[in-house]
């Protein structure tokens, strides 16, 4: 039987190699979805990149807070609902907004020797990740006459497939443990505020609706998931980014 073929390279890190796999999965899903969205009327779409920042977490290992600071980068294409009006002339305030995007997840934690603290810990999770989100568009009376704030707020799914993993702590590079799944799917909610009509300035809260680690060899903590998921680690993650939009 044919083997799916992945590539694979490496990269050198304190004398050791960092294999990296560039996995079809993330590729086809992709495709798919540019496929879906070229049925549509290039005149309905709007399209845009966006990048920011992205500071991150894992629940269920064994330290907290958002510590582990990373990038993320990519388009997106939006689409606006018909107007509901009588006469049609009315701008509908409902959109939907598919993204492609890089985005880097993970977890850190820092020694602080002036404590006595020497224990490190660095988790990166490195995705090709699929957004789709609804959008509400709202307005808010500013001091200014007749002006308004202009938000959107927005929230849906993200489907991540995972292309790069890497894991250390104190004593170098960890390996043998429970492998990290091949895909992420995670919640999205978020608050877009518009500085002019191309440019927007977005925040994100995201987390894993299942285990991105299912809980095995690798030691988990029992944190407020447990109680509600299943055992295991969860990517959890503030993203603060610009967009612009054509």
């Amino acid at each position: 039987m044919k083997q799916p073929c992945v590539r694979e390279s490496g990269i050198g890190y304190r004398g050791k190699t960092i294999k990296i796999f560039h996995l079809p999965s993330s590729l086809s899903l992709i495709a798919l979805c540019l496929y879906t969205l070229s049925s549509l009327s290039a005149q309905q779409l709007r399209v845009g990149l966006t990048g920011g920042l992205v500071t991150s977490q894992v629940d269920g290992d064994t330290w907290s807070g958002y510590n582990k600071a990373g990038l993320l980068g990519g388009g997106f294409v939006a689409k606006r609902f018909p107007a509901r009006s009588a006469g049609g002339s009315a701008e509908s305030k409902w959109s939907v907004s598919f993204e492609i995007c890089y985005i880097l997840k993970g977890s850190r934690k820092n020694p602080h020797p002036d404590k006595g603290d020497f224990t490190s810990y660095k988790l990166n999770l490195n995705y090709a990740e699929v957004p789709l989100l609804l959008k509400y568009d709202f307005g808010i009376p500013d001091s200014s006459v007749n002006g308004r704030l202009k938000f959107s707020l927005e929230g849906g799914i993200a489907v991540g497939a995972l292309v790069h993993s890497y894991e250390e702590d104190s004593y170098g590079q960890l390996t043998g443990g429970t492998p990290f799944q091949k895909s992420d799917v995670s919640t999205i909610l978020g608050l877009c505020y518009h500085l002019s009509k191309h440019i927007g300035f977005n925040v994100r809260t995201e987390y894993s609706i299942v285990p991105v680690r299912k809980g095995g060899t690798s030691p988990y903590f029992q944190n407020w998931t447990y109680k509600f998921l299943k055992p295991g680690y969860y990517n959890n993650l503030l993203t603060f980014s610009f967009r612009y939009q054509f």
